[in-house]
């Protein structure tokens, strides 16, 4: 049977050709602008944003190819199209995809494209890096190294604090380790987003601090040529278990801020917060409404979490609407046995630009 991970990549590779096809838009498209090793094709009515763009896709270039050993080809292409959303690269081609056709590429063009093409340079060089080692069980190491390098060359590492935080909070809910983060279909659900990214982000700085910021780049070259295990043993000096044990440890232990603000501009607000029903009863569920303010496509599901104070457990919010209002839900099962009164909960977002913020607020448990 074909694994979801590898039906991902078979429609990724589909899309890709899609990119190329002449049969997918009428618009021409033009190649004409290059710098040294980036090359762009793209619709010849954006050519200005193109010329706008080729010197800092350049400098990026430089970057991510020293940040992975010297690892990119000579010379790559980046093919940006507006008819659709696909974003990712091709090894053996040496080549990027970056579909424009998305929220977040039209509240800003210029500062989407740089970014989503610093991740695939990133990308790119960490796959020759490993020669193509990018699989189900690695898939989530290859994230994190990408946001690493991404937030350094853009000198926003303040961004991977907020990672820290969703570890915890992952962790809290039992989503937090080795074993977990193998089977990365099942946890990310195919999402590139923080709460994605932490579990790598946070594994990797944890080794990077103990041992040297040159190391996670020996873990990558292992791949190539053995499994996970073996690569991580080969690279961090340990067993398996104690590289486990070390980095939940730091996750733990970590000092999370009350409120991280990255781009003031962008912190997501809340509106309000509604309850349905009003009051909750023994033996039932009650569901909590959030609505915030945030830039599109800014704040997730995967970024709001609820602390129920009364159990103590960490919840997860869901994207739903009503009446053409959009809202993140969460459910907040009461036991059997609680007794009335007033509960209180906490209300974390952190968005995909790493500003975090918290809310307190209060329900009702009437009796049975």
């Amino acid at each position: 049977m074909i694994r979801p991970f590898f039906y991902s990549a078979i429609l990724a590779g589909f899309f890709a050709l899609c990119l190329l096809s002449p049969g997918t838009s009428s618009a021409q498209l033009v190649d004409s602008i290059s710098s040294e090793h980036v090359r762009l094709r793209m619709p010849a009515e954006r050519e200005a944003l193109g010329r706008d763009t080729i010197a800092d896709l350049e400098r990026c270039y430089v970057f991510m190819n020293r940040a992975t050993g010297e690892s990119l080809p000579r010379r790559i292409l980046i093919n940006i199209r507006w008819d659709n959303s696909y974003i990712g690269c091709n090894r053996r081609e040496g080549s990027i995809y970056l579909g424009m056709d998305q929220p977040a590429a039209a509240a800003n063009l210029r500062a989407f494209l740089l970014h989503h093409a610093a991740r695939e340079m990133a990308r790119l060089g960490l796959l020759e890096l490993s020669q193509g080692a990018e699989r189900e069980d690695t898939e989530f190491l290859f994230e994190g190294m990408v946001k690493i390098l991404v937030h350094e060359y853009e000198h926003r590492s303040r961004n991977l604090e907020s990672a820290w935080a969703v570890a915890r909070f992952l962790d809290e809910m039992q989503m937090l380790g080795l074993a977990v983060q193998r089977s990365w279909s099942a946890f990310s659900g195919e999402r590139r987003c923080l709460r994605s990214a932490a579990p790598g982000i946070t594994f990797l700085l944890t080794f990077r601090e103990l041992l040297g910021r040159d190391r996670p780049l020996k873990l990558f070259e292992a791949l190539k040529k053995t499994g996970l295990n073996q690569s991580l043993r080969s690279a961090f000096k340990a067993p398996v278990p104690e590289l486990e044990s070390i980095w939940l440890k730091r996750v733990r232990e970590h000092n999370i801020a009350d409120e991280i603000t990255v781009a003031a501009g962008d912190v997501p607000q809340l509106l309000r917060a509604e309850f349905v029903p009003e009051t909750g009863r023994p033996g039932e569920v009650l569901q909590l409404r959030l609505y915030f303010k945030y830039q599109p496509g800014n704040l997730l599901p995967d970024g709001v979490f609820v602390r129920d104070e009364r159990t103590g457990r960490r919840l997860q919010g869901q994207a739903a609407s009503e009446k053409g209002a959009e809202y993140f839900a969460l459910l907040i099962p009461i036991a059997a046995d609680c007794l009335p009164g007033e509960y209180g909960y906490q209300t974390t977002a952190i968005d995909e630009s790493g500003n975090l913020r918290n809310w307190k607020g209060r329900y009702r448990v009437a009796a049975k």
